[in-house]
């Protein structure tokens, strides 16, 4: 399985995975039983040793196929203790209204979890994992295709790292995939329009038991749950352009008052909150997209480095430790690397792609004040027809989030059911949407896949 030694020094690693970000520490924690010594390298400091933080969101999402990996590993029991169950998005109208939206139908929660904590656990988890060496202040300055090596620097100095194979995870601005994409095509890599903010937020006047969102179509206010029984709040408005935006405030009261403006509530409740205006950083969103994640048997790419998305859907992290497990699976089923990264990547392409779009959309989702539903809307029939057939219909945000059902497939399942929408309006008219229930099943074809209703005997 593991092929020549391609001139390897001796006492060389397996496996390079270049970055320690959680997705690079779970795939190495996955590879080192099955396939010999890994080596991360990571640019920064250990974490663990005060040097956290570096910028990310102090809380992420765990859902069914983050908790797949974590049982796989081990960790779900140590990871649970410290998580807050979420049962739903609360979202606060600036009519003064609030409407709480499950994230699913049987009471299912997801899971917020600080970072820095979950990332300290699958350290510890990765040192004491036979195999697994993590190195910190290393700085990968290039990745050679071919012997395969790594060009390492630190302290010290540069050194030439030789290896069976490597593999990317670091992140966004990922240096193994500009080696890659020397050799293929370029990744599209851009800023989204959007900016944002971390704001600390006082414990004592929200439910716990779900996050909280501010919408007001040009600006969104988030704020998640913590174990410590505060918030980890967000403020996303555009970078550039008309206000509101970042570059239409100052760091000062005039951003303050954009804030209070739009955010009366949260400005009310969180009492240094033109401070914290004033001082914490602004942050961009970067997205990335690749057409190609491998390279025969030398390299593959995982994580951000090959699908930095938007987090409005909770599930960059969640898909890059399917990456990982995806990565396992097809190495398990083949002893030809070639072949399993390459099945790897026709894999996971699609999967990337689909949860990426939707969770961009998904922004714009929350960040719009929902519009006064009339009785003829698409919107409203759409939901009839889940809350008659939920065993037929499942609502798109709980497939993602508590089945393991590829991404793709929840996209095309979403679009399906537009389109079933749209026929049976096309058919029936919109007095449909307000027909009895037993007209509404008679009209619908027998079987769930057709998207139009030239069988029906409904009329």
């Amino acid at each position: 399985m593991r092929g020549p030694s391609r001139g390897r020094a001796e006492g060389s690693p397996e496996t390079v995975v270049v970055g320690g970000g959680m997705v690079g520490v779970v795939t190495a924690m996955y590879l080192a039983p099955r396939f010999g010594p890994v080596t991360i390298l990571e640019k920064r400091a250990d974490p663990r040793r005060g040097g956290g933080g570096q910028g990310r969101s102090l809380t992420v999402m765990l859902s069914a196929r983050g908790w797949r990996v974590l049982s796989d590993l081990g960790l779900e029991k140590t990871v649970r203790e410290i998580c807050v169950p979420l049962h739903g998005r609360c979202a606060h109208l600036p009519d003064g209204s609030s409407h709480v939206t499950p994230y699913s139908r049987d009471g299912q929660p997801i899971w917020s979890v600080e970072r820095e904590r979950l990332h300290h656990i699958l350290l510890d988890a990765a040192e004491a994992t036979p195999g697994v060496s993590v190195r910190f202040e290393q700085r990968v300055r290039s990745v050679d295709l071919d012997e395969p090596a790594v060009l390492v620097e630190d302290a010290r100095g540069a050194q030439r790292l030789t290896c069976r194979r490597v593999l990317g995870c670091d992140g966004a601005h990922s240096t193994a995939r500009a080696a890659l994409a020397a050799r293929t095509v370029p990744a599209e890599v851009r800023n989204l329009e959007l900016a944002y903010q971390e704001i600390d937020v006082p414990g004592g006047w929200l439910d716990s038991r779900t996050m909280h969102y501010w919408p007001t179509g040009d600006a969104l206010f988030a704020a998640f749950p913590m174990p410590s029984g505060e918030y980890s709040g967000s403020l996303f408005m555009r970078l550039e352009g008309p206000a509101p935006s970042y570059a239409t405030v100052g760091a000062g009261q005039e951003l303050y008052e954009v804030f209070a403006d739009r955010f009366p509530e949260p400005t009310a409740a969180i009492p240094d909150i033109a401070q914290q205006l004033a001082t914490k950083s602004v942050s961009t969103l970067t997205v990335v997209r690749c057409d190609r994640w491998v390279w025969r048997d030398t390299l593959a790419l995982l994580g951000d480095a090959c699908h930095a998305m938007a987090p409005f859907m909770g599930h960059g992290m969640n898909c890059g430790f399917e990456d990982a497990r995806t990565l396992v699976d097809c190495l398990d089923s083949t002893e030809d690397w070639t072949a399993a990264l390459a099945a790897y990547e026709k894999s996971r392409i699609e999967d990337a792609d689909a949860i990426s779009h939707l969770s961009y959309q998904h922004y714009h989702i929350m960040a719009n004040p929902p519009q006064k539903e009339t009785a003829h809307d698409k919107g409203v029939l759409r939901k009839r027809l889940v809350d008659l057939f939920p065993d037929r219909f499942v609502p798109l945000y709980e497939q993602c989030a508590f089945t393991e059902e590829s991404y793709a497939s929840v996209l095309r399942n979403d679009q399906r059911l537009d389109r079933l929408v749209e026929s049976l309006l096309s058919r029936h008219g919109a007095e449909l949407v307000t027909a009895s229930d037993s007209r509404l099943r008679a009209c619908l074809p027998l079987d769930p896949n057709p998207v139009t209703l030239e069988d029906s005997g409904c009329s």
